[in-house]
């Protein structure tokens, strides 16, 4: 399972689409292969489990910056200067392609580099409207026209094109490869809030990935993920199962992720011990400092622990519209 759950974090690193493969899995796993749904406890999120320090999975990357971040010391007071507010279609954007920890805080974004103490580097750009234009996530590519509506996305040597299907507001409903299957869909709240995101063989591979966004206050707050493998047509055998909580602080900074990868049984229900809590297999906290003058993160250090254990110093520059 240990080898499998690698293959399905490089998997990830195709289909989430941005964040990366430091140390990225993904899932909230619905067991469909017994009918039965095999949920993490959104009621888990508690202000208790905010306020304390645990460990997160963060898909972003970083150079030399310090082992250490003091988000207390070191944060800035939110910019007063007038600035255009993010829209939701905007959010969406980057909620589809990347991470909720990459949104900008309130003044929108040219280009992001998140370069990594485990030496990788990842560039994302943006068009002149805020919306992801292309990245580059070392040599995993890709580019969204919005012109002609296709997506590229793959290696240098190997890309696919893909079919989408944008509303009015250039949210992405969905996407068709070249033989005209779905490999790609989106649901939204009532307020136009990407909240479901599901990618069906996208890429060439054989994994079938959900991630739910919670919303509070029009902020995300959690995301879930599954990963799936089909095993018929009516049947798909749960892989992976992950939460990630978002923690602000008192001036709306991002402050924290907290990132949990549960453990899987056999039948690919999620193990409950015998405290009845759900057996955690990583946990990956990544805390974020020295916020700029538009209250963006520009340092952060993510800590995992459990079966793994590593620490990544992560530093972000931004370039702004």
């Amino acid at each position: 399972m240990k080898n499998y759950i690698t293959y399905i974090s490089i998997c990830l690193l195709g289909t989430s689409l941005l964040i990366g493969c430091d140390d990225k899995k993904n899932g909230t796993t619905t067991d469909t292969t017994t009918n039965k749904s095999v949920e993490t406890n959104n009621n888990s999120k508690s202000n208790a489990d905010k306020n304390t320090s645990a460990d997160t999975t963060n898909t972003v990357t970083t150079s030399n910056a310090p082992s250490t971040a003091n988000s207390d010391e070191q944060t800035t007071q939110p910019s007063q200067q007038s600035t255009p507010k993010l829209t939701v279609a905007i959010i969406n954007s980057y909620l589809f392609h990347t991470e909720p920890e990459l949104l900008p805080n309130n003044k929108l974004f040219k280009q992001q580099k998140i370069q990594s103490s485990a030496k990788s580097n990842k560039i994302i750009n943006y068009n002149t409207q805020g919306y992801v234009a292309n990245y580059n996530l070392e040599g995993l590519n890709g580019e969204v026209n919005y012109d002609t509506a296709k997506y590229i996305y793959g290696m240098n040597n190997t890309k696919n094109e893909y079919d989408i299907t944008f509303d009015s507001e250039k949210n992405i409903l969905g996407m068709k490869n070249n033989d005209g299957d779905i490999v790609a869909s989106s649901e939204f709240d009532e307020q136009g809030h990407l909240i479901e995101t599901n990618l069906s063989h996208f890429a060439e591979n054989n994994v079938i990935f959900n991630s739910k966004i919670v919303y509070e206050n029009d902020r995300v707050e959690l995301v879930l993920y599954n990963a799936y493998v089909p095993v018929d047509n009516k049947t798909r055998f749960p892989v992976l199962a992950q939460e990630k909580d978002i923690v602000y602080n008192a001036n709306n900074q991002l402050e924290k992720t907290i990132t949990k990868t549960f453990k899987l049984a056999s039948n690919g229900d999620i193990i409950i011990n015998d405290k009845n809590q759900q057996e955690v297999e990583l946990t990956e906290t990544c805390t974020y400092s020295d916020y700029n003058e538009n209250s963006d993160w520009t340092k952060a250090v993510c800590v995992t622990s459990g079966e793994e254990s590593k620490t990544i110093n992560l530093t972000r520059t931004i370039e702004y519209q």
